[in-house]
């Protein structure tokens, strides 16, 4: 069984399964924040042997989401204030610029590609029913989908991927942010302005709406970090 197991890590089946497991996990919160991680637990959750759960940890050590720590293990990354701001600046800075030449490349199936994604966005509700304050993951993943449409059409894989790493680290605040109450903010609405300016060609209002949806869930964040709610 161990043979087997380390000869599909070489082909990468196994560490890969290991880890979208320990992500997903971490994204919905059941790796806690700075929470120590133990090879069994991890093993357990992934359902498999500890050289994909190692391979694993490696990948996610080195795309930020879980941290070394010396001699002693693992644990999962720590949120923090600087490292949001660090996230939405960048944010703001790419995919503005990516929007910004999206919309200046796309054509008719680019449009279509907005429209269609937005429309199934929004007739998922993003909330779930058992806990409002949970995001519901259909929508996840259709709201990934609109913002990839959105910028589809700029022309340089090498900025895509780089908005692709930014909105994958910026998750685990996304969702802090469907946990805080009393909000007044009309996401849905944000999310409809965006699509509507983009495919009018109204290019400065576009990327300065969705600049602002960012700066948005960021502020919301802070007031959590500010508050003393999150660690």
């Amino acid at each position: 069984m161990k043979e087997r197991d380390e000869a599909r890590v070489a082909g990468g089946t196994l560490a890969g399964d290991a880890y979208a497991a320990i992500h997903r996990a971490i994204r919905s919160g059941e790796l806690a924040p700075g929470q120590r991680l133990r090879f069994a637990e991890l093993q357990s959750l992934c359902g498999m042997s500890v050289t994909p759960v190692r391979e694993a940890l490696a990948r996610l050590t080195a795309e930020g989401f879980t941290i070394s720590d010396d001699h002693r293990g693992f644990r999962v990354a720590p949120l923090s204030l600087a490292e949001l701001r660090d996230i939405v600046a960048n944010r703001r800075l790419l995919e503005g610029e990516a929007l910004r030449l999206s919309i200046q490349n796309g054509d008719a199936e680019w449009e279509s590609r907005v429209l269609a994604a937005h429309h199934l966005m929004a007739r998922v509700p993003r909330e779930r029913d058992d806990i409002p304050s949970a995001m519901r993951e259909e929508w996840d993943r259709k709201h990934a989908a609109f913002h990839r449409a959105l910028l589809s059409a700029c022309g340089s894989p090498i900025l895509l991927d780089l908005c692709e790493k930014l909105f994958v680290k910026a998750d685990r605040y996304r969702r802090m942010s469907i946990s805080i109450p009393g909000q007044s903010r009309d996401v849905a609405r944000e999310h409809e302005a965006i699509m509507t300016l983009s495919i009018e060609r109204r290019t400065e209002p576009a990327v300065e709406a969705l600049r602002a949806h960012y700066q948005n869930t960021a502020d919301a964040v802070q007031r959590l970090f500010e508050d003393g709610r999150e660690d």
